[in-house]
């Protein structure tokens, strides 16, 4: 009996063990239960996922509206900046000698230096209608002659009036095939309308009127011209180059002033429109206001000329012509070696009297 209850007690002892461990036990594994639906574990709400770089993608930094410009705009263009103006140097004429020469040698030396020290290419004629002194520098080169055979055709012009050929109150139509844009004022006209002769050449010596002068070809003939143009001892043929020289320009001028000298009554209308001219910056523009001067200018790109009488006490004749310059640059250099000249006339002159 004893035994019995010995066998029941250790049975009750163990089953108290049993039932302590599994209480331990079941402790554990409710400790590692979140009631509050937590847990380390992905569930299966796409919210209470955990976002990795792996599955989602961030957008890389494309260009789209509203990206942050750069150097380099796609979408928004804006406007590439002006250029800087480029810095053009001033060409200015070098200064020419103050020294007064004494003689035509001196003359020339002198003006010969200040040409070689210039931008651009000169040539020149001087004629001093008393003495017959001459010289030239570059003065065969050929140039382009611009307006300046404007006076050797209006010298035909009048030569053919002195001899009645044509008379100044003829009439003159303005036709289209006159047309040349450029300076001179029949441009403006309308076709058909009359000029006389002399309206006529005043306004191409005046103004330079390119359609004027063309109305005088019309009426002389451009053979003509060209022949009698050689006739006075010109060297280079007047083609359809429009070239002409120092020298030729010279002996044009030379022939008004025998002109003159002959007929002043004729010839001195031609030589009063050439004191009138509407451009006076080069031969004339440093000589004394009171000192007349005939000349007639020539102006093309690059190429500026003049060619006159210089009505000074000994009057003489110059003709500078010029390429490769700007005006302003020409018509100082021009100015110089004229304002020269003419007080190496003035000086010869004073010498002689003394």
């Amino acid at each position: 009996m004893k035994s019995l209850r010995q066998k029941r007690k250790g049975a009750d002892i163990l089953s108290l063990i049993v039932l302590s461990v599994l209480l331990v036990y079941t402790g554990y594994l409710l400790s590692k239960i979140d009631f509050s639906g937590n847990s380390d574990s992905a569930g299966d709400n796409p919210a209470d996922l955990e976002v990795s770089p792996t599955l989602i993608q961030t957008p890389t930094a494309e260009p789209s509206v509203t990206h942050v410009p750069t150097n380099t705009p796609v979408l928004t263009k804006t406007p590439a900046p002006e250029p800087s103006p480029t810095i053009v140097p001033t060409v200015r004429p070098t200064e020419m000698a103050r020294e007064v020469p004494e003689t035509i040698e001196e003359l020339k030396d002198m003006l010969e230096k200040y040409i070689s020290t210039q931008e651009g290419r000169y040539g020149l004629y001087f004629i001093n209608l008393v003495t017959g002194e001459e010289f030239g520098i570059n003065d065969k080169e050929r140039y382009i002659a611009a307006s300046t055979t404007k006076l050797p055709m209006n010298l035909l012009l009048y030569r053919k009036i002195e001899a009645g050929e044509i008379k100044f109150e003829d009439k003159l139509v303005y036709l289209e095939e006159d047309f040349e844009p450029g300076s001179g004022v029949i441009q403006d006209s309308p076709f058909g309308t009359e000029y006389t002769v002399r309206e006529t050449a005043r306004l191409s010596i005046v103004y330079s009127d390119n359609c004027a002068i063309n109305m005088i070809i019309r009426l002389l003939g451009i053979e003509n011209i060209r022949q009698y143009m050689m006739d006075l001892g010109g060297t280079i043929y007047y083609g359809r180059d429009h070239r002409s020289c120092p020298y030729d320009l010279a002996v044009y001028a030379r022939e008004l002033y025998r002109f003159y000298r002959e007929n002043p009554e004729i010839a001195g209308i031609l030589v009063d429109d050439l004191m009138n001219t509407m451009w006076n910056d080069r031969i004339n523009k440093l000589l004394p206001k009171e000192v007349k001067v005939a000349h007639k200018i020539g102006n093309f790109d690059g190429v500026y000329n003049d060619v006159g009488i210089v009505f000074a006490e000994e009057p003489y004749v110059l003709a500078v012509m010029s390429e490769d310059i700007e005006q302003s640059v020409a018509s100082d250099v021009i100015a110089q070696m004229s304002k020269k000249i003419y007080d190496y006339i003035v000086n010869s002159v004073g010498m002689k009297r003394n």
